[in-house]
């Protein structure tokens, strides 16, 4: 096996490979939505070695797939009709202490 075969199987050569990857992407990706392909390496590399990254990553998956509702889930109390230029508001009744 030559040296150089043996520096493109070792660690530190991904590390580099994974921070060339980071650079090339900086100038292509242009604002693209998404993980970037170095820092989805870069995460995965880093959960090989620490023992906790493992389960924020399968977290974070987790975390993209549910579904974000804004509101508490009622029925709607106001209204806002931007044409009209009109605004309901109704306000809840203030209960009494018994």
């Amino acid at each position: 096996m030559s040296l150089g075969f043996l520096f493109a199987m070792s660690l530190p050569a991904l590390v580099a490979a994974l921070f060339l990857l980071a650079v090339v992407e900086r100038f292509v990706r242009n604002k693209k939505k998404g993980t970037p392909m170095a820092t989805a390496g870069i995460g995965e590399l880093g959960a090989t070695f620490e023992a906790g990254k493992r389960d924020e990553l399968e977290y974070r998956k987790e975390e993209r797939q549910l579904r974000d509702d804004e509101g508490d889930h009622a029925p709607p109390r106001s209204r806002v009709d931007l044409d009209g230029g009109t605004a309901v508001l109704k306000v809840p009744a203030q209960r009494q202490p018994s």
